[in-house]
């Protein structure tokens, strides 16, 4: 923990970077069959060690219907979340401008933590 990050601990990052990419995962993971909420729910809970309240998944499931990247079709009294032709271009784009921007976002902090190192190895 540092002075100016009180609360930081690996969880706490990592909750916080899952929601900061959770646009990008949510679309990801409907970009195959349709599913159900809870268990985007789970599988985030699965992959990351996340655990998200419906409160808020079901916002942005809501948003990413509203913009026509979502589509949900109803099976079973349940509803089925599955991405629209204009959501896997959506999913594509984004993924693409993530990865652009976040090389340089590492390589910058790379060239100014090699400072520092350099810095103390003299």
């Amino acid at each position: 923990m540092t002075a100016m990050f009180p609360d930081y601990t690996p969880e706490r990052l990592n909750d916080s970077m899952i929601k900061t990419f959770l646009d990008i995962i949510v679309l990801a993971m409907l970009n195959g069959e349709p599913i159900y909420g809870y268990k985007l729910i789970g599988e985030l809970h699965k992959a990351f060690g996340v655990l998200l309240s419906p409160g808020t998944l079901y916002p942005l499931l809501y948003h990413l219907k509203e913009e026509g990247f979502v589509e949900v079709k109803l099976f079973k009294r349940r509803k089925l979340y599955c991405l629209t032709g204009k959501g896997q271009v959506r999913v594509q784009l984004i993924n693409a401008s993530y990865q652009k921007h976040s090389k340089r976002v590492f390589s910058f902090i790379d060239m100014h933590l090699s400072k520092t190192l350099n810095k103390n190895n003299m």
